[in-house]
């Protein structure tokens, strides 16, 4: 387990993750930030890698749902079928996890094509 792991909750990691976003959107606002083209392409490497965990991600979250209705352990708030709502979310999350794997390989495929771009001389 890592140092950050071991400190902060799933929770906190995952709000911490949006806000790096949101932070980066900031940054590079109207090029913001951004000194070179290889910039671009370290941030779409890192967000490939980003985009690499989520459908696995997507998963265990869905499986935890699972494990906890199959245990009973999971009552719906207004009182409506549990079953289908688990259903439902275990659905978004594998089409959240496919949607993923399309954005990693369209950031792949973005990252490749960047390789040969360099400021002029």
């Amino acid at each position: 387990m890592t140092e950050l792991a071991s400190t902060m909750t799933p929770c906190e990691l995952a709000s911490q993750a949006a806000h790096a976003i949101r932070v980066l959107n900031e940054l590079t606002h109207g090029g913001g930030e951004l000194s070179s083209p290889g910039d671009v392409r370290d941030i779409v490497a890192s967000l490939e890698l980003v985009g690499q965990g989520l459908p696995q991600l997507c998963e265990q979250l869905a499986r935890f749902l699972v494990i906890k209705q199959e245990d009973g352990q999971l009552a719906h708030a207004c009182g409506l079928e549990v079953d289908e709502s688990v259903t439902e979310v275990i659905e978004a999350l594998a089409a959240a996890g496919q949607a993923a794997d399309m954005m990693t390989a369209a950031l792949s495929e973005a990252r490749g094509a960047s390789a040969t771009l360099i400021p002029p001389r």
